[in-house]
């Protein structure tokens, strides 16, 4: 593997929601950033609003950075910023795909050859901390920027003010983009390319390559990683701008996305329209759709806070679509009365009963169904990358999961045609 000059970096205040004005002239300001390695990345940061200065107008890109501090960067870069849109369904622990609750209610058998994730576990030093007052550990936790079991060891304690470490920034930034699964299936027993590579446990080494892979990290000019040194404010600003640069490839704001579904029984209408919020990217060829605003869009539960409580009052008698998303193992699943699917992160080719797959929870013969090509994250958001296919007679009935996106080039409309299945609860 090449080696190239480690750029990793972070946020001093981390401010968000701050005008442009401000940004600009506090870019001015961070006189201290002159001619430093990180200039370019810290400068594109601030110029988005993510990231700011200290008010004396300095950056002081080698002072270190806090595992709180970077949690609450790396969550402000990917728009998971608490009371948003983008972030409302990480700020709901229903959403949790291992989710149950005390009395049981939505607990389900798991049957052979199902996919199953355990529950995140609460981080004991945490409940008085800022990060948690202020939202940002609960959305952490359910998105999978952060894994409780991570700190087991250390009896679930986070110690959120301890400097954090290259190592650390690494798997949250692949936590970011998607990348768990490849990371922890496609390296085993392979070098990292860097001097200090057999310094590494084997597990770090899958995150690190993929990191690498996607321009996040870059090594030291001797061509080691010291993956064990705490990290500083350039550093990290510098690696999740990189993260962040991987991530939005293909993004096509003039695009417009709509989903349509056609129920199979017919005491509901059939429904058409934008899907809301969402982003799409034009990548290799292939239109990648937010799969759970796709779902939610299309139907009667639009909202996640109407769904919800819905869900918990178990009032609603006819559409039971429920989707959960996996944050260790970065699955989507779409639970549709009868069966669920799972779409999993960064992998398209899998063993059965794992990441990877399309398939149904109950074990059913050819329920396992390869992706054409990997989803991606953005956002927050799972990403399936479809063929786009002009609709006609032949096409005109290709229901998701058959992999295409009826497209209008010249409208640049996008549409998802989704299967639904609409039964009444006895």
């Amino acid at each position: 593997m090449k080696k190239r000059i480690f750029v990793m970096s972070l946020c001093m205040t981390l401010l968000i929601s701050i005008p442009f004005a401000s940004m600009a002239a506090d870019k001015e300001g961070l006189k201290d950033l002159n001619g430093h390695w990180s200039e370019g990345q810290v400068t594109k940061a601030v110029e988005t609003g993510w990231v700011n200065g200290y008010p004396d107008g300095t950056f002081r890109p080698e002072a270190t950075i806090t595992r709180a501090e970077f949690t609450k960067m790396a969550l402000a870069a990917d728009r998971l910023i608490p009371g948003s849109e983008n972030a409302l369904i990480y700020e709901n622990d229903f959403y949790q795909y291992a989710y149950h609750d005390p009395e049981g209610r939505y607990g389900e058998e798991t049957f052979e050859g199902a996919f199953d994730e355990k529950l995140q576990k609460p981080l004991s030093d945490m409940a008085d901390h800022w990060l948690t007052k202020q939202g940002w550990a609960t959305i952490a936790l359910n998105y999978g920027m952060l894994v409780s079991e991570d700190y087991a060891h250390a009896g679930y304690r986070f110690s959120p003010d301890k400097p954090i470490t290259r190592y650390e920034m690494t798997i949250m930034m692949d936590r970011m983009l998607g990348l768990v699964n490849p990371a922890n299936e496609n390296h085993k027993d392979e070098s990292t390319g860097f001097a200090d590579d057999k310094s590494m446990k084997d597990w770090q080494r899958g995150y690190v390559i993929e990191a690498f892979n996607a321009g996040v990290l870059q090594g030291y000019p001797d061509g080691s990683f010291h993956g064990e040194r705490t990290a500083t404010r350039a550093e990290a600003v510098t690696m999740v701008q990189n993260a962040l640069d991987y991530m939005e490839e293909g993004i096509d704001e003039g695009i417009t996305l709509k989903s349509t579904n056609h129920p199979l029984y017919q005491f509901h209408k059939d429904y058409s329209g934008k899907v809301s919020c969402a982003t799409v990217q034009i990548i290799d060829g292939r239109i990648y759709v937010p799969l759970d605003r796709c779902y939610m869009s299309c139907g009667e539960y639009s909202d996640f806070r109407q769904y919800d409580d819905d869900l918990k009052n178990r009032s609603y008698k006819v559409d039971y679509q429920l989707i959960q998303w996996a944050p260790i193992h970065q699955g989507l699943e779409v639970n549709q009365n009868l069966d669920s699917k799972m779409f999993f992160a960064g992998t398209k080719n899998r063993a059965e009963g794992s990441s990877g797959k399309l398939f149904f929870t109950h074990k059913v013969e050819g329920s396992y169904w390869t992706m054409d090509t990997a989803p991606r994250m953005l956002y927050g958001h799972l990403m399936v990358g479809l063929k786009p296919v002009k609709k006609t007679e032949e096409t005109k009935n290709n229901q998701f999961p058959v992999q295409t996106v009826f497209w209008e080039p010249n409208s640049k409309i996008a549409e998802i045609y989704i299967e639904r299945i609409y039964l009444p609860f006895s």
